[in-house]
């Protein structure tokens, strides 16, 4: 039985003057088959002219979303639903790119460091990749990306006839423009006469509800792009976390008081910076209590020859920690790297009355160098003119050797990335109180360093 609502509607168009092939063309693209329309021509007593015998998915009630007296033979998407589709696709689009970085950061960057510096570059191509297959692509095999199919619209030609891949592909890049002035092209759409926005008629497009709008589905997608994104959130968070407390917290392991015994010979140092063996065993002389697992606030004085020889001994044994891998060099007692993520960090042996007063020791940093050639440090930043923000908070860390460390992060010009660096030059500082806390009398030192790519 031939539905009453397509004959009133092939009346209507005929009495329009409206041809049969865009009749055709409209009521195919809104769900009817070729047999249904042929039966409604032939009903009225018209010859069907070549219309695609293809099956079609069971027709809409309606011929078309619009009523049957509207002069409108299309329902035209609106702004908001296509920001909907845009943010459904632009989540899926990410959330392959993210994927992809953590992939392409475990397998290549964290076995080998010299990937890192073509990472935005491999992440890019593969972003262009993915925009070329998702977007023009999938939108030219069914007229719809998978955000605009959630939703329910589809992208057409003018005509009303399916987009190809290079209208579509066109119609993508002309976006661009869209985006430019207050992303004004994208807002057209909210008061054009087809919902066009810029990008729409630049390519000759327009986009069309192609099936009546679930708002329920809508809703249900939003909420789990919604948890998804929060569950992300907190597991970036958590392994963040985990690194950190991994790589920069102190051990729970039995560890010597080094304020409660002074060497007397460098054989003694030397002795404490290499051995493998639980120190919390030994026991030091020269007025020194046994070794114990306390920490010590107390001040120790020394003089500068006893200082002279804790700094005549560089740290060692960190060769495979991987906060320590990158570009090193050492400066006096300390080892300095700069890993691939722009952080500088910093390890000492165990030195007296280090460990408890961060201002003893600071870096000052002299230039950054990209590699263009251009300087790259913010040297006006409050941070590089700080001195409370230069001080390095030390750390007890114990495999697999004990020792003191901390980090810093590099502050360089806004334009600049951690890939970009080069060349990082400063000077370690330090500036240590020889009798008491409150002594005018101090043991100085300064290690002019340099790291490069």
């Amino acid at each position: 039985m031939i539905n009453q609502s397509l004959l009133d509607y092939i009346k209507q168009q005929i009495q329009q003057n409206t041809s049969q092939e865009q009749i055709k063309s409209s009521l195919l693209t809104n769900g009817w088959s070729a047999t249904d329309i042929e039966e409604g021509f032939s009903a009225i007593g018209l010859t069907s002219q070549a219309v695609p015998l293809t099956p079609s998915p069971t027709p809409n009630t309606e011929p078309l979303t619009n009523a049957v007296n509207s002069t409108q033979t299309i329902a035209y998407a609106g702004f908001w639903l296509r920001v909907l589709a845009s943010i459904i696709d632009g989540f899926i689009v990410n959330l392959i790119i993210a994927l992809f970085s953590f992939l392409y950061l475990w397998f290549f960057v964290k076995n080998n460091d010299s990937f890192a510096g073509n990472t935005q570059a491999v992440v890019r191509i593969f972003y262009f990749i993915v925009w070329i297959i998702y977007c023009p692509f999938i939108e030219s095999r069914g007229g719809a990306t998978l955000g605009k199919k959630i939703i329910g619209l589809k992208v057409l030609n003018g005509n009303g006839e399916p987009v190809g891949f290079f209208r579509s592909l066109g119609r993508n890049l002309a976006k661009i423009i869209s985006s430019l002035i207050l992303m004004i092209g994208f807002m057209m759409a909210g008061f054009t006469k087809k919902k066009q926005g810029l990008h729409d008629f630049i390519a000759g497009c327009i986009v069309i509800k192609s099936k009546k709008i679930n708002t329920g589905k809508i809703w249900a997608v939003i909420i789990l792009i919604i948890g998804v994104s929060v569950g992300l959130v907190i597991l970036v968070i958590a392994q963040l976390t985990l690194v950190i407390s991994t790589l920069f917290s102190p051990k729970n392991i039995n560890t010597i008081d080094v304020r409660s015994w002074q060497p007397s010979t460098s054989t003694e140092i030397q002795s404490w910076n290499t051995t493998d063996t639980d120190l919390s065993n030994q026991t030091m002389q020269n007025d020194a209590t046994e070794a114990n697992n306390s920490t010590f606030n107390t001040f120790i004085p020394l003089s500068s020859e006893e200082y002279d020889t804790y700094f005549s001994q560089p740290i060692a044994g960190l060769d495979e920690e991987i906060g320590f891998k990158g570009s090193r060099t050492y400066a006096g007692p300390a080892l300095i790297v700069l890993n691939t993520m722009g952080l500088l960090h910093v390890a000492l042996p165990i030195i007296p009355n280090l460990e408890e007063n961060s201002d003893y020791i600071w870096i000052d940093l002299t230039s950054i160098t990209a590699k263009d050639g251009t300087e790259i440090l913010d040297s006006e930043s409050s941070f590089e003119q700080d001195l409370f923000f230069k001080s390095l908070t030390l750390r007890k860390n114990i495999e697999p050797v004990e020792f003191l460390s901390d980090y810093r992060s590099l502050h360089y010009i806004d334009e600049a990335k951690p890939f970009d660096i080069k060349t990082v030059k400063g000077t370690l500082f330090f500036k240590i109180p020889l009798d008491s806390e409150d002594s005018a009398n101090f043991y100085e030192k300064s290690y002019p360093f340099s790291l490069s790519e």
